[in-house]
């Protein structure tokens, strides 16, 4: 949901629940530190016709500094999908997302030089605006363990207002999301398989390109019981190189992300960029039963 509205409850199940927090750079100053939780709910579906809703609803706190400088959002999204086959192997979901951010920053541990005293030049110390994205994603499932996901998306589509001054004219520009996966068993093992990803994101004059993979190992693949642990190796920008564990016990998952710096700021980061823990949780209604079907067994 927070890559592509499309994806806003893209799921088997009625409801998830999902929670994030990443604390990146906190060997600058104070660093940044994100905070991130939503709610998604598919209201409809008909597995006769392939064919659903999904909404939701998802709040981020990002600050950072000894200003607290940062922005709280908070995200509507909506999307629909449909399947393109009688088998329903192929969907295609599309999704739209709105987003008011509160933009804010506290002056009173700011420190100026005293023969240059600050004056009130800075129209607005808090700052909210709105904006607009949309999101396409296509996924194709032969079976469960082959799938093809491919989505974009485009963010901030009018261009909010980000200026402090009265007469200022500083814009969020669009933003470019981009990605595709391919998730297949490795042919020596029945417990194993791979799950390559690439991401790519543009705005304005900056780009950013991850690629990598997930390793699955199937732990235990019972009838009531699924344990699946990921390990996944992925490079950022030739810059910095992303160790991500992930552990799914049948509708919960977790795990983690630590990020190694290897760039020019290195120096400055002592290598560590960033480390992220989440957790997610998908579940139906308990009025939500499946339909018994009766088996004729003989008897003996």
């Amino acid at each position: 949901m927070f890559f592509n509205p499309s994806y806003t409850a893209f799921m088997n199940n009625t409801f998830r629940v999902s929670t994030i927090y990443r604390n990146q750079w906190q060997t600058v100053s104070k660093g940044y530190n994100t905070f991130f939780a939503s709610f998604e709910a598919r209201p409809y579906m008909s597995a006769e016709n392939g064919r659903g809703l999904g909404i939701g609803l998802a709040f981020t706190n990002d600050v950072a500094g000894s200003l607290s400088f940062g922005e709280k959002d908070i995200m509507i999204a909506a999307s629909y999908f449909f399947a393109l086959d009688r088998r329903q192997k192929t969907y295609i979901s599309v999704g739209i997302e709105g987003m008011r951010k509160n933009w804010s920053m506290n002056l009173s541990n700011a420190r100026f030089n005293p023969q240059d005293m600050y004056n009130d030049d800075i129209t607005y110390q808090e700052l909210n605006t709105y904006d607009v994205s949309l999101g396409f994603s296509v996924q194709h499932a032969e079976d469960e363990e082959h799938q093809l996901n491919i989505s974009a998306a485009l963010f901030h589509i009018n261009t909010p207002s980000l200026s402090r001054f009265k007469d200022g004219d500083v814009r969020m520009h669009r933003r470019l999301f981009a990605n595709a996966s391919y998730l297949f068993p490795l042919k020596y093992s029945d417990r194993l398989g791979l799950n390559p990803q690439v991401f790519f994101q543009h705005q304005h004059n900056y780009n950013e390109f991850l690629f990598g993979s997930d390793l699955l190992i199937k732990i235990n693949d019972a009838v009531f019981t699924s344990e699946i642990l990921n390990i996944g190796l992925y490079c950022r920008n030739l810059e910095s190189v992303v160790i991500s564990p992930k552990f799914k016990y049948n509708n919960l998952s977790t795990g983690m992300a630590y990020d190694v710096n290897f760039s020019k700021l290195s120096k400055v980061s002592k290598t560590y960029g960033a480390i992220e823990l989440w957790i997610s949780y998908a579940f139906n209604p308990l009025y939500n039963k499946q339909k018994q079907t009766k088996i004729p067994c003989p008897i003996f």
